[in-house]
Parts: structure tokens; sequence; C-alpha cells
């Protein structure tokens, strides 16, 4: 089965109703997206021609969206375009504790721009590897993804 185009992108710079961030994940088959630290989720129903998009938000943790809510964006703007509807899901941040194996000097906001560069896992992977090993890089690429998603439950999920 082939995928359908969606407007969106993992990497994409977009604004939401909940601000600015970076797409992590163009859904198009159902799934549950994490809410809480009591391990609840919330289904998200979606299709090739219905998408839902996760998206790391500039203020912390991410959460998910329809093509409706957001608005391609930059990071240099200081005017967020308006967006009309809400997100599909609540915000999910449990304050993973990663730190130790990102970046040194890499907070949310570098992070948050790295992976609008990168725009994937696996891309993070393959763009550090050759300077860190692969494990390293797995591992700190893991660590930047937890930091955006504000959840290691991505891994299992989305």
């Amino acid at each position: 089965m082939s995928r359908a185009a969606t407007p969106y992108e993992a990497g994409d710079v977009v604004a939401t109703t909940d601000g600015r961030g970076v797409v992590l994940a163009t859904k198009v088959e159902n799934f549950s997206f994490p809410q809480s630290e009591d391990n609840e989720h919330a289904d998200v129903e979606v299709s090739p021609e219905l998408p839902a998009y996760v998206v790391a938000l500039e203020e912390g943790g991410s959460a998910v969206y329809r093509e409706e809510a957001l608005e391609t964006t930059t990071f240099g703007g200081t005017q967020l375009p308006e967006t009309k509807d809400e997100r599909l899901t609540g915000i999910v941040d449990e304050s993973v504790g990663s730190e130790g194996v990102l970046p040194e000097g890499m907070g949310r906001r570098e992070a948050l721009e790295y992976w609008a560069s990168v725009g994937s896992w696996k891309a993070c992977v393959s763009d550090r590897e050759n300077e860190l090993g692969e494990r390293t890089a797995e591992a700190q690429c893991t660590a930047i993804k937890d930091l955006l998603a504000g959840t290691e439950r991505w891994r299992e999920h989305f």
C-alpha cells in the first residue's frame, strides 16, 4: 500500500494553537498517544486521507494535530500565523531524564532546530554516527527525541 502525500513531514516547523513546534511524525494508521505518567493513552483515528501529526512544541512536550490545526512557519519569525483548530490530544510532557546523553550545550530550542534539519531518528543517527559511532549516535538521537516528545513512550506508540 503506498502512502498518500501529506502536506507536513517530520522535521517541518509549524505553528499550532499551542505555539511553534516541529513535526516528529506523520501518522496514517490508527495509534495511541501517551497522556499521563499513569500509562494512559488517547486513541487517535487516522487514515491516509486524514493523517495526524505528532508535534514537539517549543514550550515543552508534544501533542497530536490535524492538518487544519497547523501552519508552516520558521523559528526566526516573531509573529505566529493564526491556526484554526485545536489539538486532538492533550500535551504530554513527562520531563524525561535523558539530559546526560544529550550533546553538550543542547537545550530544547537547539534540539528543535536540529530536528528540523534532520527530520527523523534514522536521519539523526546517520548524521551523528561518523563522529560518535553507531551506538552512541543511537543513544544521543533517542535522548533528543525523548526530550522533544516529552516522553520515552514514543518508542512504542509513534
